[in-house]
């Protein structure tokens, strides 16, 4: 079973996901720019906290492969959030981002 750090690691990389959601709509609002920024930045400092906090449990060289589920997160975010539409190469990408984390978790 993953350990806390690991879902520590794994909450920050979902947190940045929402984050970029966030700095999208800051770029693309007139009105609430200054709202979708802030959001943004503060789900960053909440990420940052998370990470920091996870190595203290976990080695780098664990949580730093495992931070890069943020780039997968950041792909299902922009699907789910933002209506894009990733082409059949960039969810293969996802899946191999996805598959290389996870030989990084210890048994």
């Amino acid at each position: 079973m993953p350990s806390a750090g690991v879902f520590m690691v794994l909450s920050g990389a979902v947190l940045e996901g929402v984050a970029q959601v966030c700095l999208k709509h800051s770029a693309a609002a007139q009105a609430r720019r200054r709202g979708w920024l802030a959001a943004g930045v503060l789900l960053f400092l909440v990420e940052i906290a998370l990470y920091t906090r996870a190595l203290k449990t976990l080695p780098i060289s664990v949580a730093y492969p495992v931070s890069a589920l943020s780039y997968a997160a950041v792909v299902l975010s922009a699907f789910l959030l933002l209506g894009e539409r990733p082409d059949h190469r960039r969810w293969l990408g996802v899946v191999l981002i996805v598959l290389g984390a996870a030989c990084a978790i210890p048994a």
